[in-house]
């Protein structure tokens, strides 16, 4: 597994459930991930859960419209650290309710 793949927002991929599941093809993770989706709101088939990291051309489709990332694009940045404004309200909001900060893993309540 690679190391170190940062995203825009700041995510290490290799700390991301459903890209671990994508590098390691296991069905197991993807369920887990899945069913997490679903209490939250978000219906995406099992097939859909793939990812191969925020720089590359393939994200699931829930992070397909990242507004981290198309905002570091539209600004230049490689990562939203990079950014003046860092950390603005919305990311703030996002990795206080999603990210486990000391490893960079969005969060996936059990």
């Amino acid at each position: 597994m690679p190391s170190g793949m940062k995203s825009m927002c700041g995510i290490d991929c290799t700390h991301c459930q459903t890209f671990r599941a994508t590098l390691s093809n296991d069905d197991g993770i993807r369920k887990e991930v899945q069913a997490y989706y679903k209490e939250i709101g978000i219906d995406i088939a099992i097939n859909d859960l793939c990812c191969h990291g925020c720089r590359s051309d393939r994200q699931m489709p829930a992070c397909a419209g990242c507004p981290y990332r198309r905002c570091g694009k539209e600004k230049g940045l490689t990562c939203c650290d990079e950014c003046g404004g860092y950390p603005c309200e919305s990311l703030r909001w996002y990795t206080e309710n999603y990210i486990k900060p000391s490893i960079g893993r969005i969060i996936i309540p059990k």
